[in-house]
């Protein structure tokens, strides 16, 4: 905290400048954010660097092992697996439903469950109220078994998938949101701003918003790990992306029969999952903290 004033005094930055001062003091979150950038970008030119196509079969090279290893070829780094394919090429392709597809998911859920629970926040209308406490009832299924209810009723499928699991997202970023900003109206700053003139909307968007973002932050990487798992859940029990599509969570599945002669199928995306996961925890509660440790200077 002495240090984020002194920097402030020092330089006068700007309120981003000081969030990204006291984020990178600690080197875990910013090898957690190079490493997320890096999977990023991976995941946008994968279909420009994979090796090989995801699909294509090479019948002299099946479950071959990663290059590393005693029987490895450098042809294929990561090895291949029982039906010969390139495991690289399929986590880069993979990795594109795995991260790439929860990043939009995560996006789309938070846009519609903010502007809803800002609105149930700020107002005190009893139709609002009644919202409010349906949502509230949602909440006490989990995400994960409210998207199985709602694949039933759809049907398996990555379209249907990606519905689901955004419609059970939405709930839950109503719930952080109403709550932060009912807590921020009855503020004193609140009431002064409201006697001085100033307008609902100007309030929500200029005033309380920024005044909640920790909190909103937070949600985000929360709901965005919950969104990687979900399609991977999905995926590895058939209802999501479906084969011979690559995704982590299905290439976890198919691995399950070939664990004890090709172990690198399964290890390969269950490290895949893990790392992205945690690295998303890492960053969300270190931008938390910062955020909060900027609000409070």
């Amino acid at each position: 905290m002495a240090d984020i004033e002194l920097y402030y005094q020092e330089r006068n930055p700007s309120p981003l400048q000081l969030v990204w001062f006291a984020f990178k003091r600690r080197l875990a979150p910013m090898i957690s954010l190079w490493l997320l950038g890096s999977l990023l970008l991976l995941v946008i030119l994968a279909p420009v660097i994979t090796p090989y196509s995801a699909n294509v079969q090479f019948v002299d090279a099946i479950s071959l092992p990663p290059s590393w290893t005693h029987d490895g070829n450098m042809q294929f780094l990561f090895g291949t697996d029982d039906l010969g394919r390139d495991m690289l090429s399929r986590l880069l392709i993979g990795g594109r439903f795995s991260f790439g597809l929860p990043i939009v998911i995560v996006i789309l859920a938070s846009t519609v469950g903010i502007f809803i629970g800002a609105m149930v926040g700020a107002d005190t209308q009893s139709k609002l109220r009644i919202l409010g406490r349906t949502l509230d009832r949602l909440l006490t299924i989990p995400s994960f078994l409210l998207a199985l209810v709602l694949i039933a009723i759809l049907g398996a499928g990555l379209g249907n998938a990606i519905i689901a699991i955004t419609l059970s997202l939405i709930p839950q970023f109503i719930y952080v949101t109403r709550n932060a900003v009912y807590q921020e109206w009855q503020k004193d700053y609140v009431t002064a701003s409201r006697l001085n003139g100033c307008s609902n909307t100007y309030l929500m968007y200029r005033v309380i918003l920024p005044n909640i973002t920790p909190s909103l932050v937070m949600q985000l990487t929360v709901a965005l790990s919950v969104a990687i798992m979900d399609i991977a859940a999905l995926s590895f029990l058939g209802l999501g992306v479906q084969s011979p599509t690559p995704e982590w969570g299905s290439m976890l599945a198919r691995s399950l029969d070939e664990v004890y002669l090709s172990p690198w199928s399964m290890v390969l995306p269950g490290i895949s999952l893990f790392v992205t996961i945690m690295a998303i925890n890492v960053v969300g509660d270190s931008l938390r903290r910062a955020i909060k440790q900027r609000m409070d200077t």
